[in-house]
């Protein structure tokens, strides 16, 4: 039997698939980001070895290719791989790419909302991007992003700058803060505060499910950020592309009127744009976009997702 893997990471986590060639899921694993600027090289390393050993069983010497897409110091986990069996291949893709996949696929455009935020345009002929500055330069419309604003809403209800918002009393008690003047303390030192912020949006996306005007009004406000860099990306060669506009990333998850707004905003500029959801997550895209390559047929590489790769398959992709 022929195994391969896929893996796709970035500040916040890593996942990797283990599965043959019969595409069939033998394991699965994750664990923290290994992107470097917000965590120690030492640190990644031990990640991406605690990730092999959940991964590959002892059974398995040789894996015949690595599917990957990783923002971040990729040769710690092909080191951490090869230490453990013998790696036959290597193929790398862009998070645009492997998000397009993951839509069934090869060409189009991502619009990407992980703990960060990029556009991505893939064409046969090219590739371009829009955003991706990083946290403290950009990441508008991502998870860290959004974080900072549901924070930023809590603190302007509690002075009264802002519109009261149910996010004050969530962060309170979800973070176990006795004043909203513990934010402080608990995110100042923190080398993973961005993670931190970013688990925010959980508590975004509870408020938006019961209503909340703020919360609703920062999915709103993230979703105009997303469309303003696809509409610049397009146009910057000419409002001409091929394939789909893909709205890909974890924080799309969160409220499906951040997708709704998001889709208006493109229509509003080309009305017979395809604005759809993916089917699986970036890691299995990585997976399918392979195959993809190969010929093989996107419902089918879809139906298999859903029976064989199930924690995998976004059942609610709000198309």
């Amino acid at each position: 039997m022929k195994y391969y893997i896929a893996a796709d990471g970035g500040g916040t986590k890593v996942q990797a698939v283990l599965y043959d060639e019969e595409l069939r899921m033998v394991s699965a694993a994750r664990v923290s980001g290994v992107n470097s600027n917000f965590r120690p090289v030492g640190h990644i390393a031990a990640e991406m070895r605690r990730l092999v050993r959940e991964l590959v069983p002892e059974e398995v010497s040789e894996v015949e290719c690595v599917c990957v897409s990783v923002v971040g110091d990729m040769e710690l986990l092909m080191e951490a791989l090869g230490e453990r069996c013998v790696i036959k291949g290597c193929q790398a893709y862009g998070e645009g790419e492997a998000a397009l996949a993951a839509a069934g696929v090869l060409y189009g455009v991502a619009a990407q909302s992980g703990t960060g935020s990029d556009a991505f345009l893939v064409q046969p002929w090219m590739q371009d991007t829009v955003g991706g500055w990083g946290a403290v330069l950009g990441d508008e419309g991502g998870g860290y992003d959004l974080g900072i604003q549901t924070l930023k809403a809590a603190i302007y209800a509690f002075d009264g700058r802002g519109p009261r918002t149910a996010l004050l009393d969530m962060v309170l008690a979800e973070w176990e803060l006795s004043h909203p003047w513990d934010m402080i303390e608990k995110l100042v030192g923190n080398s993973d505060y961005r993670r931190v912020i970013a688990s925010a949006t959980y508590l975004t996306a509870r408020a938006a499910a019961q209503g909340d005007a703020v919360a609703l009004g920062l999915y709103e406000r993230a979703a105009h950020e997303l469309s303003h860099q696809v509409l610049t990306l397009i146009g910057r060669h000419g409002g001409s592309w091929q394939g789909p506009i893909v709205a890909s990333g974890g924080t799309w998850k969160g409220c499906g009127h951040m997708f709704e707004t998001f889709r208006e905003d493109i229509w509003q500029a080309y009305p017979d744009a395809a604005v759809i959801r993916p089917f699986a997550e970036p890691v299995v895209g990585c997976m399918v976009r392979q195959r993809l390559e190969a010929g093989e047929d996107p419902g089918r590489l879809r139906d298999i997702v859903e029976e064989r790769f199930p924690p995998f398959f976004l059942k609610d992709t709000r198309r």
